[in-house]
């Protein structure tokens, strides 16, 4: 006799033969009401429709196959678009050292994104992205800039402060159900105001350990020694999401949460997996930033709330239409970024990249629907 998969519970029948749990929801969608599942889905939902469905199978008719097409190509041309424009307009935006800076700065964002992808699949938001990203840069320049703390026991620090406070999340979320948007918006405002704790209310300029800071600007043949990092963490992530146990349980959460917990998913266990990944990879992006810059102070550091989410409704009108995917946020992280220095080559003033972000985001979204839908409303 074959062993009971994991986290396997006595027969249901709503569930697949075997009970192994797939990427979409073991329960029927209308098992579970909807108002069961997180905000998360439910506001992507509305967003984005999903493709239409008959009988559990995607509508094939050549006008729905046509679309699907310009869906996958959607975004990534636009992105294009963006590229063409820019150089025309900027005689240097094409250069190898505008290339290399483009890749360099997208770099942090992507690191943040990634992990906010991970949340979102599973259903939830974290609003506390600043506050962590700034705790941890206060923090490594507290420790190594006026401590002087080496870096190799003030990296694992930091990161474990990370860890903790993703802890704190998914306790509070997972464990006591307390809505994901409130924990993370009180635990937010918490982390700033312990930036001003920690640094005294100062900024903290110079005295960075020069090794540190050679590592954060250097390279590796060539490639910023920043993106490989980031490459790396996406990488990593697309796998944990694509080809693991616990990416296809955080995929049923988001798909429907009460459907994942009968079919056996600890919900709890894998909501705090999830926040606890995704403080992580803003504490690894704070601490960079603080190595990169070589100066913090509260409140002015990276900032990555609204470029992160951006990137990720972005991700989500591309590739897998509807899901929250690795490959289309770092279209979305490339396309900001594109967009924001090609916008600095023209002498545009800075904050004006915030406008053209959320047009780029909105016209994303719509794309997305248009090509779900066909321009048909929901």
């Amino acid at each position: 006799m074959s062993p009971k998969p994991e986290g396997s519970r006595p027969a249901d029948p709503t569930q697949p033969a075997g009970g192994v749990l797939t990427e979409e929801p073991v329960a029927a969608p209308d098992a579970v009401p909807q108002s069961a599942q997180p905000i998360g889905p439910r506001l992507l939902e509305r967003l984005i429709p999903r493709p239409a469905t008959a009988g559990g199978v995607t509508s094939l008719d050549r006008s729905a196959r046509r679309r699907a097409f310009i869906g996958q190509i959607g975004v990534p041309l636009m992105g294009l678009a963006l590229i063409v424009v820019f150089s025309l307009m900027a005689d240097n935006f094409l250069t190898g050292s505008n290339i290399k800076d483009i890749f360099s700065q997208a770099a942090l964002p992507l690191i943040v994104a990634t992990g906010l992808t991970i949340c979102l699949a599973m259903g939830e938001f974290d609003l506390s992205l600043n506050g962590v990203a700034g705790l941890a840069t206060v923090l490594m320049a507290v420790l190594v800039a006026k401590k002087g703390m080496s870096p190799l026991l003030a990296i694992p620090l930091v990161l474990a402060l990370g860890v903790a406070i993703g802890t704190l999340n998914g306790v509070l979320v997972g464990y006591f159900g307390v809505a994901a948007l409130i924990v993370t918006i009180a635990v937010n405002s918490i982390l700033q105001g312990w930036e001003f704790v920690i640094s005294g209310s100062v900024q903290i300029f110079g005295g960075f350990p020069p090794g540190l800071v050679s590592f954060a600007r250097g390279s590796v043949l060539g490639i910023p020694t920043l993106v490989l990092i980031a490459a790396a963490v996406a990488g990593l992530a697309w796998v944990l999401l694509e080809r693991t146990t616990l990416g296809r349980h955080l995929r049923a959460i988001g798909g429907n949460a009460e459907a994942a917990r009968i079919a056996g998913v600890n919900t709890a266990r894998v909501k705090l997996a999830g926040f606890i990944i995704t403080a992580l990879l803003a504490s690894l992006a704070g601490l960079l930033f603080a190595a990169r810059e070589t100066n913090a102070y509260p409140l002015n550091g990276l900032d990555v709330l609204l470029p992160s989410f951006a990137a990720c409704f972005i991700g989500a009108a591309m590739f897998k239409i509807g899901e929250f995917n690795i490959p289309g946020t770092i279209v979305g992280v490339m396309i900001a970024q594109i967009t924001a220095n090609g916008l600095i080559l023209l002498n545009v003033a800075t904050y004006a990249s915030y406008f053209f972000q959320g047009i780029i985001l909105l016209i994303a979204l719509l794309f997305a629907r248009v090509v779900v839908t066909g321009g048909r409303s929901t």
